[in-house]
């Protein structure tokens, strides 16, 4: 296939030359308006990508701190855990030793038979030797006394 118009073939597929153009070689200033905003556009990208490695590291940071922190907590909530199974403990074995006490009633029990015996009025052993002693030198004097006559 063959562009026959001209009178000189050409292939119909190839591209033209066309010869080189003072406009092409000059940049316009719509075509400098663009590599302008361009390179401002990069420039700004690039800023971009700072800012979101910045904004990336501190969530990191941030993520691992609130680990650190959510790790302590949950050490302070088992601990916490811990030491309220430990107060139960001992208020079960308190509750367990307030019933063995002696109740209202039983006190009143001892009370009255206190007061029936009067232990206000038993002698203790030391009186009772003193009592015992007493009466042996009383009974020895007595009988010192029958045995030497009366003399009048």
């Amino acid at each position: 296939m063959t562009n026959e118009g001209d009178g000189f073939k050409m292939p119909l597929f190839t591209a033209q030359k066309t010869p080189p153009s003072s406009a092409s070689e000059q940049p316009s200033s719509a075509s400098v308006d663009v590599f302008s905003r361009l390179r401002i556009y990069e420039g700004r990208y690039a800023e971009l990508r700072k800012n979101i490695v910045v904004v990336e590291q501190n969530m990191l940071s941030h993520y691992q701190k609130t680990n650190r922190e959510l790790k302590d907590l949950f050490s302070e909530v088992s601990e916490l855990r811990r030491q309220i199974i430990d107060i139960q403990d001992n208020v079960t074995k308190i509750i367990k030793e307030l019933g063995l006490l002696a109740t209202k009633s039983d006190v009143n029990v001892l009370k009255r038979v206190i007061d029936y015996l009067d232990p206000i009025k038993f002698v203790r052993i030391d009186q009772v030797e003193r009592i015992v002693r007493d009466m042996i030198k009383g009974s020895s004097d007595d009988e010192e006394e029958e045995s030497v006559p009366k003399s009048l």
